[in-house]
């Protein structure tokens, strides 16, 4: 049984959403991951006479009030060459309340590791998109790169991958070093009440240096304090809430920062604005000279997820990065229950206001979701023709269906071809800023065709029967608008083929209607000899001088090879795209057409029998064909393969997309909106069931899509960790029947159906895991560690035959589940048996006696841990089962 915690236990990176690729079926790779350019026309300003200070701090302080709203959170305006705050919303919260920094930390990770020779400026590391290690594991949600990273560009995209690996360098005396000279771990001064945070000790831990620890807290003030030393040559001072422009600065201390070490840290600061996890907000088209830092801390004190921003403007230096006078002003914005993206966008007004921008211009804002009006431009570079020309974003996608759609017929096909990639448009401006241009014209970006007087009047027709509109997710912002040739039966799983975050939209629907078309299904043969040596061209898949066999040793739920293992003079495990991708680049993209195939060796050839052409993500230009051809409007299209979305037109007015009447989505996840799919009714409403491979959900019908999916992500990534754990000890469980997940509507009904307290999470017995409503267990910031909790300890009801005691399956479904950490300090005082501690923990009568039993119990399966590694303490619950049978 899981308890009511206080902090969730897996945390997250502060990192921009996932940029799309739309890469169609002949290509894949993404190189969007290129450094800034410079806006290409300022935003209006002011002509008026500079402001007085005092006037200029008033209108701040109204206008961060403004931008908050009802918003729970705080924000800082501050001078840093002085430590005076010119605004402060909410000082209690800024003040007085300390949370992980999330990646808002990462520039004083940089310095402490420039400091001790670990990295320079030029050092890379290619991202492999997620890191696991020790009970740790975080993903990278920025766009795929093939290139490596420099620890500007790391920051700028917020590599969790680049930071983990740097941090594994690190040690604690180096990293507490850095941050303590900052002011971090003590009160600035600001305030008698302020809270003084809290410096990581003890155990070096990878998630301490990604600002993910619970030991490592920090309040805003000392944040945008140790911001303002880090971008002012190295001035840490006491931050003074006054109105008063006069008053002279209180220096703390004085820091030695190299001036290469600033450059390096200003100009990831900048990438972010410019490109990376900040662009957003669009920081970087106003005047002057941005830049910042992004960050989302692990859920604390009862909430989801924080948002962090810090940014401070500056004079546009001539050349390099501004020098620690001409930094300006510095806003830092902290939400509860939010990203940091969305922060940054909170803190535009700000420096529209400080800059001197007119509030017509900082009113217009130009969201995903709203689309400019007809007089949006951008630039697309033609490839073949090198130029490079600027047109209007309507004329733009006429171009880009005249190449993508240049042999589609249907109109309503069109239009779901002129949606989509206009959404990608939206969503991927500045994709080539670097080069001084927005969008390439070939599959990097969306392929284009310069528009001429012949464009065919379907074409002119689906861009201007959808002008404006664009396919949002449930927030309303702009989804990741993937699109290929013919999925092959069912679209594909960003997660498993790419290793990306996978939103609901992106995770594989069941396509029947391509079934008809020429690439539903394909046979290729391809000599050994050719195979070999394409394989040769990449480290990833080189085999050696021979190539014996090749075996799909993993698929994903859509039949894609998620592994492939190559057996030759070397042996080499790849993912299945990455072997599509090395063989398109060097036979030809027909020759593989798709990751969803399967392969066998006959004589001197493999021959691969596969179905569709291309990623298989999003829309399946085949299927929409046939959809169309079959009567169905460009809506139920999209609604078919990017379930529960919305379509949002230029005055940001949203009709929801559903899907078909016939739409079923495969691999569990019903159609959203569609009936119910069964179960039974209880007093609080009907309810819904859902079954997977592993799984069968059953949870009512009032609950919101993106929290079922969101527990089925968890239930099956921590299904498939704990699988490899007993494998360590060559253990495995029955496969059958499916574990039975129950999601119950409110916390009475929980109470009713499993006889437990409201302050448990959940409760498990058997293969049966009874939880509490998602909602609830957000808001305690408790969804993922019951869930992993939970299902820890169905893994060890089934291995021990329900024989396992107590003590030993709380405390290693604590371990498994990751809590061990925060829970080895509960029940310090207790001095049981393992006898009395089992009793005890048969009734515990409220919350607080139930965490320092479970402290107690984890102790004792510490032990175990110390001394048998896990592997064996999984052996000795297994051995409960072995002692029953032979009693029998």
């Amino acid at each position: 049984m899981a308890i009511a915690r206080t902090r969730a236990g897996r945390a997250r990176a502060a990192i921009a959403p996932f940029l799309c690729l739309a890469l169609l079926s002949a290509a894949c790779s993404s190189n969007a991951m290129r450094p800034e350019a410079e806006p290409p026309a300022p935003v209006p300003v002011r002509e008026a006479p500079a402001i007085d200070p005092r006037a200029l701090d008033a209108q701040l302080q109204q206008a961060a009030a403004e931008a908050l709203g009802d918003r729970e959170g705080a924000i800082l305006v501050i001078d840093p060459r002085m430590g005076r705050l010119r605004a402060a919303v909410n000082p209690r919260i800024a003040f007085e309340q300390a949370w992980p920094p999330g990646s808002a930390i990462k520039p004083f990770t940089s310095l402490a590791a420039l400091r001790g020779g670990l990295v320079d400026r030029q050092t890379s590391r290619l991202c492999e998109t997620r890191y696991a290690r020790e009970g740790f594991e975080i993903v990278c949600s920025h766009p795929r790169s093939k290139t490596p990273f420099n620890l500007s560009q790391a920051l700028a995209w917020s590599c969790n991958d680049y930071f983990a690996h740097l941090a594994e360098r690190l040690s604690e005396g180096s990293f507490n070093a850095a941050l303590s000279g900052f002011g971090f771990g003590a009160r600035t001064g600001v305030s008698a009440a302020e809270s003084p945070g809290a410096l990581a000790r003890g155990e070096w831990r990878v998630e301490t240096a990604l600002g993910e620890s619970p030991r490592l807290l920090v309040t805003p003030v000392q944040l945008i304090a140790a911001y303002a030393a880090l971008v002012n040559g190295g001035r840490l001072h006491r931050p003074q809430l006054t109105s008063d422009p006069t008053i002279l600065p209180q220096e703390v201390a004085r820091l030695t920062i190299a001036p290469a070490h600033r450059e390096a840290l200003i100009e990831g600061m900048r990438g972010a604005v410019k490109y990376g996890t900040a662009a957003r907000a669009r920081l970087g088209e106003l005047p002057g000279y941005l830049f910042g830092k992004t960050g989302t801390s692990t859920a604390s004190n009862g909430f989801r997820t924080q948002g962090w921003f810090v940014g401070f403007t500056a004079d546009r230096p001539a050349t390099g990065t501004p020098r620690p006078e001409q930094v300006g002003l510095g806003v830092l914005v902290f939400l509860k229950r939010a990203h940091g993206a969305e922060c940054a966008e909170l803190a535009r007004p700000l420096f529209a206001l400080a800059l001197g921008v007119s509030r017509e211009a900082r009113e217009t804002r130009t969201t995903p979701d709203a689309p400019a009006p007809g007089g949006e431009t951008v630039r697309v570079r033609s490839i073949s023709e090198k130029a490079t020309r600027e047109l209007g974003i309507e004329a733009y996608l006429q171009g880009v269906l005249a190449a993508e759609a240049s042999i589609e017929s249907e109109l309503e096909a069109l239009k779901a071809q002129a949606v989509i990639s206009r959404s990608f448009a939206q969503r991927n401006r500045n994709r080539h800023a670097g080069e001084g241009y927005d969008f390439c014209s070939t599959t990097h970006c969306q392929r284009f065709a310069a528009p001429s007087g012949n464009v065919r009047e379907s074409v002119r027709r689906a861009v201007a029967e959808t002008t404006g509109e664009i396919v949002g997710d449930g927030s309303r912002q702009v989804i990741d608008a993937y699109f290929h040739a013919a999925c092959g039966g069912v679209t594909a799983n960003i997660e498993t083929l790419w290793g990306a975050p996978a939103p609901s939209y992106l995770r594989g629907v069941r396509d029947d209607f391509c079934a008809s078309m020429p690439h539903h299904r394909w046979v290729q043969s391809i000599p050994v000899r050719r195979l070999a040596e394409a394989l040769r061209g990449d480290e990833r898949t080189d085999p050696g001088p021979r190539l014996d066999a090749i075996l799909v040793t993993k698929r994903d739920a859509t039949g894609r090879a998620e592994t492939l293992t190559l057996e030759g003079a070397r042996r080499r495990t790849v993912r299945g795209w990455d072997f599509k991708i090395v063989v398109g680049r060097a036979l030809g993209w027909q020759m593989v057409k798709s990751s969803r195939f399967e392969v066998a060796r006959a004589g001197d050839a493999f021959v691969f029998r596969g179905g569709g052409f291309g990623h298989g993500l999003g829309l399946c230009q085949e299927g929409a064909h046939v959809m169309a051809r079959r009567g169905m409007n460009y809506r139920q299209i999209l609604g078919h393969y990017f379930p529960g979305t919305v379509v949002t037109g230029v005055e940001g007015r949203g009709s929801a997309i559903r899907p078909a009447a016939f739409t079923q989505i495969s691999f569990g996840v019903p159609p959203f909106g569609g009936p119910p799919s069964g179960g039974l009714a209880l007093a609080n409403g009907p309810q819904r069931t859902v079954s997977t491979e592993k799984f069968r959900v059953r949870y009512p019908e009032t609950l919101d899509p993106g929290s079922l999916q969101t527990c089925l992500g968890i239930l099956k990534d921590t299904h498939a960790e704990y699988v490899r754990r007993l494998a360590e000890a060559a253990l495995r469980i029955p496969e059958t029947p499916p574990f039975e997940i129950v999601i119950h509507a409110n916390t009475a009904e929980f109470i009713a159906a499993t006889g437990q307290s409201g302050w448990a999470a959940g409760v498990t017995k058997g293969r049966r895991i009874e939880i509490q409503p998602p909602a609830l267990l957000r808001r305690r910031g408790e969804l993922a560690n019951t869930l992993r909790h939970e299902l820890a300890h169905a893994f060890i009801e089934s291995l021990s035959e329900s024989r396992a005691p107590r003590w030993l399956a709380e405390g290693l479904a604590i371990h498994a589940a990751g809590e061990g950490p925060r829970m080895a300090a509960r029940g310090l005082q207790l001095r049981l048996s393992t006898e009395e501690l089992e009793r005890r923990l048969s009734a515990p009568s409220r919350a607080a006696e139930a965490r320092e039993l479970y402290g107690a119990a984890y102790r004792e399966v510490r032990k175990l841990l110390d001394a048998e590694k896990e592997a064996g303490v999984w052996k000795r619950v297994a051995e409960y089962r072995s002692k029953a049978k032979s009693r029998r």
